[in-house]
């Protein structure tokens, strides 16, 4: 029994790494997109990708372990593994867990509210070059210059 606690310890030691790991790609993901680096931005996807299926591995594992145990294979399952086993230091693990995910979930969210706003700024752009061609017959002047919509103006930044 104590060398299946130990084992699920070191487990959760791993986990937690990987979280960490995880964090600081978000992180980095998180930078790119402020700064509009798009070759950090796809440096960065197989990483992520990668340690999301590690992920995956740790906290199926861990609810595999859970059931073994006699635990629910779940947050609440692990809770109540952690008040049984009593000890501090499984007690610090588990709520850095927590914190970890609820970290990343965090980043994730900020990540997707940029990726929106950049969505959004790229369709208002591509809205103004349609409009463009659809209103003058082409986006350019004769003599080169881009032409703004049912204007006739040059166009200098959409």
């Amino acid at each position: 029994m104590a060398a299946q606690k130990n084992a699920f310890i070191h487990a959760l030691v791993r986990e937690q790494s990987t979280w960490l790991e995880l964090i600081e790609v978000l992180h980095l993901e998180e930078v790119a997109l402020l700064q509009g680096d798009s070759e950090k931005l796809e440096s960065l996807n197989e990483p992520k990708l990668t340690l999301l299926q590690i992920l995956g591995k740790h906290i199926h594992a861990r609810n595999t372990s859970l059931t073994a145990l006699a635990f629910e294979p779940s947050h609440s399952g692990m809770s109540a593994w952690v008040s049984a086993c009593a000890e501090e230091q499984v007690t610090v693990l588990w709520h850095r867990l927590c914190e970890f995910e609820l970290d990343a979930q965090s980043l994730n969210k900020r990540i997707g509210a940029l990726i929106d706003m950049r969505l959004t700024t790229t369709r208002q752009a591509l809205n103004v070059l349609f409009t463009c061609t659809a209103d003058q017959g082409g986006l350019y002047s004769n003599d080169g210059m881009a032409l703004g919509p049912a204007s006739g103006r040059a166009l200098y930044a959409a």
